[in-house]
């Protein structure tokens, strides 16, 4: 029976686990001496990822999302600030710096925002491990009937071991007050073993919006 119990609580625990998809930890935060947290009327989410613009869309979407349901008026950027506006020869790097500072400025502006939330990938660390293989002892002949059980013979079978890779997203999460114009508060994330694109937005915004409310970072 004790087998039997601690079978069920490991399958349940498993269950859990998977349908949590990946987890997202903060791993360190900093903020600007003297900011106590503030409410932003207006917040706009700016994802960098030019070289990914679905990519750039479902975290924005996510995290506006998540931040909405913890009861912070957020936007996208998206529709707004494509990069295209900026990098029309497509070389990856900014036309005109101070032209792409004051259409940034007149955006904001014409939003009424006082706030953006700026998320930038930092680094993506794949490590391949190999997990051994192990012993395991199944039946080989099963008697009849049931009162027979005790001449049950058993042989041991050996379980080959496989690699598996274990990667880890790090995102570097910046907030900026426009009225001050200067960066109150930063925090770094690591999201481990993302599925996919949709499973890494769910866990990493879920976590990020819960962890600028809870701290009170966002003032409601």
């Amino acid at each position: 029976m004790r087998k039997f119990t601690l079978f069920v609580a490991a399958f349940v625990l498993s269950s859990i686990l998977y349908s949590c998809g990946s987890l997202t930890y903060i791993t360190d935060t900093w903020e600007k001496q003297g900011f106590t947290g503030k409410k932003f009327n207006k917040l706009v989410v700016l994802a960098i990822a030019k070289d990914n613009m679905v990519g750039r869309r479902m975290v924005e979407d996510a995290t506006v999302k998540e931040l909405k349901a913890n009861g912070i008026n957020a936007v996208v950027s998206y529709g707004l600030l494509p990069y295209g506006d900026f990098d029309k020869d497509s070389d990856g790097k900014v036309d005109n710096p101070k032209e792409a500072e004051e259409s940034i400025k007149a955006k904001m502006k014409e939003l009424n925002a006082d706030g953006v939330l700026v998320l930038k990938l930092k680094d993506v660390k794949s490590e391949q491990k190999y997990v051994p293989g192990s012993p395991a002892y199944i039946p080989t002949n099963y008697y009849t009937p049931y009162y027979n059980y005790y001449f049950m013979s058993y042989d041991m079978v050996y379980t080959p071991g496989y690699y598996v890779t274990n990667t880890d997203v790090y995102i570097e999460s910046s907030i900026y007050d426009l009225q001050k114009n200067e960066m109150v508060y930063s925090l770094l994330s690591e999201t481990v073993n993302p599925t996919s694109v949709g499973d890494f937005t769910k866990s990493f915004s879920k976590s990020l919006a819960k962890t600028l409310v809870d701290q009170q970072v966002f003032l409601k």
